[in-house]
């Protein structure tokens, strides 16, 4: 009985990472351009653009010679959408359907990005996206099988997740970002 309330306290608290996690997700892709105290700005802020051809742009950014901006590109894809695939069968119970949802959660967020015009929609990021949450679904694979113990590894992925989102949210209020969107971008 008792391991079942700690189960049951641990899926709570990584259930609130979660909720924490997905508003940085929806702040960073759907309202990046809007300061915080004016989230509504983002609205149609921008042209509607769409780019369906895969990989166009990263070929675009490589022609330019903007390899930074390509690399920022697909780690930041990669590293946006990681820690659903690890986090949502936490939570859910959801094992190998994690990465259906998360190609789910990203093809929402492009179809916003385009119906209300707060961003570029882009294959590349349904792709990379996609593949953030294979990596992390195969992250939370890998660490499973290390614990005998489900309450332990369930304490484990709650420390670590605690301390990553903490970290996380540091950096990124220090450098402005969670309050003022990202400035340097040009629109």
């Amino acid at each position: 009985m008792e391991e079942i309330r700690k189960v049951k306290l641990l899926r709570g608290v990584l259930t609130v990472l979660f909720v924490v996690y997905l508003l940085a997700l929806f702040r960073f892709t759907l309202f990046k351009y809007a300061p915080l105290s004016d989230l509504g700005s983002a609205f149609f802020l921008k042209d509607r653009q769409v780019s369906l051809i895969p990989f166009k742009n990263a070929y675009t950014m490589i022609q330019n010679m903007s390899p930074v901006r390509l690399v920022e590109n697909f780690a930041g894809n990669v590293l946006l959408f990681l820690p659903f695939g690890l986090m949502l069968p936490l939570i859910s119970g959801f094992d190998r359907e994690s990465v259906a949802y998360g190609l789910i959660l990203s093809l929402f967020i492009e179809v916003m990005q385009y119906a209300f015009a707060m961003g570029f929609s882009d294959i590349d990021d349904l792709i990379l996206n996609t593949l953030g949450t294979f990596i992390g679904w195969a992250i939370y694979i890998f660490i499973s099988k290390r614990f005998k113990d489900y309450t332990h590894f369930m304490l484990f992925m709650a420390i670590v997740l605690t301390i990553g989102a903490a970290v996380s949210f540091a950096v990124l209020y220090k450098a402005g970002i969670l309050v003022d969107g990202f400035p340097n971008i040009v629109l």
